[in-house]
C-alpha cells in the first residue's frame, strides 16, 4: 500500500458515510438554524381596569357636593380610562422591545403569528392611618392590585399556539399613597396617581418578565413549525 495515499483514501471513507447518511439525519443536523422566525401581529391590547380615584381641586365643599350627586363615578371612569391608556401604550412598547431584542420580527404578513393580550385588574385603596398635622389631615394607605392576564399566540389558521394567564395577585404589586385635606382653606394633595403610574411600570416589568420565554425566538420557531 502506498503510504502517501492514506490520508486521500481516509478522506474519501468520511465522505462517502456522509453521503450515505440517511436525508432525516442530515436534516436533522441544520434544522433548527433553517427554521425562519416567524413574524408576530400585535393586535391592540384589551384592558378593563377598575381604578381609585386620585383628589384634585381646591375646593373640598365642592369635591363633596360632586361625590355626593354622583360625579364621583364619572371621575373614576376618566381616572380608569387613564390608566389603561397607559398600561396599554407601556405593554405595546415593552413587548416591542422584548421581540426586537430577540431578532424577532414584528409586522404584518400571510403567515405572521397573531399575539393577543389582555388585562383586567382592580387596584384597591387601604387606609392605614388617618391623623391631623398642624393645618392638614393626612390620610396614608396602601395599595394593591388583583386580576389577570391572558396572552394568546394564534397561527394564520387560527391555531392556538399559546394559551398563558397570569393571576396579578401572585405579582405582588404594592404601593403607598399619601392624601393631604387642609383643615381650613387650600388645595388638597394626593399622590395617588403618581403611584398609580408607578404600580402600571412594575406590572409591565413583572408581565414581561414572567413571558420572556414564550417570546424567545427559539421557542417561536418550534411554535411555527409544528403547524
Amino acid at each position: 500500500m502506498n503510504i502517501s495515499s492514506a490520508p486521500t483514501t481516509l478522506f474519501s471513507l468520511l465522505l462517502s458515510t456522509v453521503l450515505s447518511a440517511s436525508p432525516v439525519s442530515a436534516q436533522s443536523l441544520f434544522s433548527s438554524s433553517d427554521k425562519p422566525v416567524p413574524t408576530i401581529t400585535l393586535a391592540k391590547a384589551e384592558i378593563l381596569a377598575d381604578i381609585p380615584t386620585p383628589m384634585q381641586g381646591n375646593d373640598i365643599n365642592a369635591l363633596l357636593a360632586q361625590a355626593a350627586g354622583g360625579g364621583l363615578s364619572a371621575a373614576k371612569e376618566a381616572s380608569s380610562r387613564a390608566f389603561s391608556a397607559q398600561l396599554r401604550s407601556k405593554l405595546d412598547n415593552g413587548l416591542r422591545t422584548l421581540l426586537t431584542e430577540e431578532e424577532v420580527p414584528v409586522g404584518t404578513d400571510s403567515g405572521a403569528l397573531t399575539l393577543h393580550h389582555a388585562v383586567d385588574i382592580a387596584v384597591i385603596k387601604q387606609l392605614s392611618g388617618l391623623d391631623n398635622r398642624g393645618d392638614y389631615e393626612i390620610e396614608q394607605g396602601n395599595l394593591s392590585a388583583s386580576g389577570d392576564f391572558h396572552l394568546r399566540l394564534q397561527a394564520p389558521d387560527g391555531a392556538l399556539l399559546i394559551d398563558k394567564h397570569l393571576d396579578i395577585a401572585d405579582l405582588r404589586l404594592k404601593g403607598n399613597y399619601e392624601i393631604r385635606t387642609p383643615l381650613g382653606d387650600g388645595t388638597i394633595e394626593d399622590d395617588t396617581e403618581a403611584q398609580l403610574t408607578v404600580l402600571c411600570d412594575t406590572l409591565v416589568k413583572r408581565i414581561l418578565d414572567r413571558i420572556d420565554g414564550d417570546l424567545k425566538a427559539s421557542n417561536l420557531q418550534k411554535l411555527a413549525t409544528s403547524q
